[in-house]
């Protein structure tokens, strides 16, 4: 079975038309089309349904989603894992990471990991909530992001994350936690993917910030232009810069390692996962 004409069906579907695919694969739309009607009639059945609102999965393909993801997968850990055979004594992790991981966590981690895998090379991507897309393509093996970033991944809880009030280091109080409420009365500043936007109001009034990187954010309130909620990893490098300050009511966010399969994945994915378990003593209550 040739994963390649998978990848171009559900290309397909995911553009909407076999002139898009084939656009973005580098094919005549000819060939496009030759290529999904040779796998149907190796597979017997219809994939797609070709209309006037585009292409689409038929009932059939429907039902054979699962086992054309699972063996793109496996095509996918199968190259990664020669690849990193085919070195003499070395292998290869690419790793996704959030910016505020990068910054708390990874230094100290992979500088461990290094001292105990002398072998592999690792390559770090930093991004924010593109980095699902990333680990489904295969561009990175494995990802350190929280646990809504997670969904529809093998999922490996690592460790829990308070969020904090961020103010500027002039911002007077002298109470040991704030409340969301008292933070509002402030510009508030942030953007829609941080975690405190589910803490707001719909219609509490912020500063809106479009920017994925916290260091955005906390530089606007380093800057003395309003407060925010973020997570606790995100103060790394501005202590002294902006001010924390515990909420009202606590609040915490899981993160941890989001992989396609860990059993599928290459030998360099399964050492860095059971590492990073025993370097947070993961339990099964977190």
């Amino acid at each position: 079975m040739d994963d390649g004409k998978l990848r171009a069906v559900l290309t397909a579907v995911e553009r909407g038309s076999f002139s898009k695919a084939a656009a973005e694969l580098g094919y005549t739309q000819s060939a496009m089309t030759h290529l999904v009607n040779n796998l149907e009639a190796e597979l017997g059945c219809t994939l797609l349904n070709r209309g006037s609102h585009g292409v689409r999965l038929s009932e059939e393909g429907e039902q054979l989603l699962p086992y054309i993801n699972g063996v793109i997968d496996a095509c996918d850990a199968l190259r990664q894992e020669a690849a990193a055979q085919s070195r003499t004594q070395s292998h290869q992790l690419s790793l996704g990471c959030f910016a505020s991981i990068a910054r708390a966590e990874l230094p100290a981690i992979l500088q461990e990991f290094k001292k105990a895998y002398t072998d592999i090379d690792i390559e770090v991507t930093v991004r924010g909530y593109e980095l699902p897309k990333l680990l489904s393509k295969g561009e990175v093996q494995l990802a350190l992001v929280d646990e809504t970033c997670a969904e529809g991944f093998e999922w490996i809880p690592l460790t829990r994350v308070p969020l904090v009030a961020v103010v500027p280091p002039s911002f007077r109080w002298d109470r040991e936690r704030i409340s969301i409420e008292r933070l509002l009365k402030e510009p508030f500043i942030s953007c829609a993917e941080q975690y405190a936007e589910k803490l707001l109001p719909p219609n509490a009034k912020r500063i809106q910030v479009e920017a994925s990187d916290d260091a955005t954010i906390l530089s606007l309130v380093a800057g003395g232009l309003g407060v925010s909620v973020l997570s606790a990893f995100s103060l790394a490098g501005y202590e002294g810069q902006v001010k924390s300050i515990p909420l009202e009511v606590p609040v915490v966010v899981r993160v941890g390692v989001a992989i396609k399969s860990l059993e599928l994945a290459s030998t360099s994915a399964r050492r860095f996962v059971k590492f990073l378990k025993n370097h947070y003593g993961v339990s099964e209550t977190l």
